[in-house]
């Protein structure tokens, strides 16, 4: 992932994820405003610079150049303290983008491939309900566009295929970005493109700005549904309306976890969030399990009984952390709840 092939590894990593959280903290309020997916709370553009500060911070404590290890540590460490859908799915994403990288100190388009593919599997494994027209989508065009031009490359291994594959990539994750408005009824109604389709492009625009040594090309944003919505404007539905989600949930809570899981115990809870929920993510943070074969989970539901849901994860398995904040009430502070 050196940049104009003088950085690599370390360096690299650190460098993708400053351009990206300088530019999440650039458009962050705009993320917020066309935040109508799953819950209108205006907290994306919070939620997703939350993870990638986590992100940064684990990179720059860690030690080594192999990018594989480093971004592993960076969603690990990103996972466990995140919040809301956006910012849990984007640590999961970079979990999955890290595991077909270990052993490398630079990225190369085969990489690239490869590293797309596995977060994209990630992504759709940690949702009980994952439906096209969010950033999954926006990551798969960007998937499928590397994976033709890895299979296209003369020399796939070299910095010039990696250049040179970026701005299609970008180009089709847009594509799929602005797809996402017809895709669900809420966005088509706001008027809105999907607010974390959108986040994940600027992830994306960052790492393309890493690989080419350049500054972040802002014109890929410009001209989407909701780009142009001022401070104070709303999209045209109101949180109320557009959501998607039932009045009493809009009343209920966003409940976040830790708990200590085996696998099937990991199955058998997230039946019961289904049950008890909306917008369930429930991923395994790190590959280790203890010796009883358990693993740390990161859980994470939209739920009108926060008392039972939380019981429910408690009877489950050892609880290390939870937090809970009302879905009617978007957050300020995007350096956590």
């Amino acid at each position: 992932m050196g940049t104009k092939g003088k950085i690599r590894g370390a360096a690299a990593a650190r460098h993708w994820f400053a351009l990206a959280e300088d530019t999440l903290q650039t458009h962050r309020h705009r993320l917020d405003r066309i935040n109508v997916y799953p819950v209108a709370d205006s907290d994306t553009g919070g939620n997703m610079l939350a993870t990638i500060r986590s992100s940064r911070a684990a990179v720059e404590q860690t030690s080594g150049d192999d990018l594989g290890q480093l971004l592993a540590a960076a969603g690990e460490q990103a996972m466990g303290a995140a919040y809301g859908n956006s910012g849990t799915l984007l640590a999961v994403l970079i979990r999955g983008f890290a595991e077909p990288l270990e052993g490398l100190e630079r990225l190369t388009v085969s990489a690239l491939s490869r590293g797309f593919d596995r977060a994209s599997l990630r992504g759709w494994s940690a949702l009980s309900n994952p439906v096209d027209g969010t950033m999954l989508s926006v990551l798969d065009a960007a998937r499928d566009e590397a994976a033709r031009c890895a299979a296209a490359a003369e020399q796939p291994e070299s910095r010039v295929a990696l250049e040179a594959a970026m701005d299609p990539v970008l180009r089709a994750a847009r594509a799929a970005l602005v797809q996402t408005e017809r895709q669900l009824d809420e966005l088509s109604r706001a008027g809105v493109v999907d607010s974390g389709g959108l986040g994940l492009l600027m992830v994306l625009s960052a790492l393309a700005a890493t690989v080419r040594g350049t500054a972040v090309e802002q014109s890929i944003f410009e001209g989407l549904a909701g780009w142009d919505l001022e401070p104070g404007q709303h999209s045209r539905a109101s949180a109320s309306s557009s959501s998607g989600a039932p009045a009493e949930l809009m009343d209920g809570v966003e409940l976040m976890c830790t708990v200590r899981l085996n696998p099937l115990g990991a199955a058998s809870l997230r039946h019961q969030l289904d049950e008890l929920g909306e917008s369930v993510i429930i991923t395994p943070i790190g590959a280790d399990p203890d010796p009883e074969g358990a693993l740390r989970w990161r859980i994470h539901v939209h739920t009108a009984d926060p008392e039972a849901t939380l019981a429910a994860v408690q009877q489950a398995g050892p609880l290390e952390s939870s937090t809970s904040t009302p879905l009617s009430r978007g957050r300020e502070d995007g350096a956590g709840r």
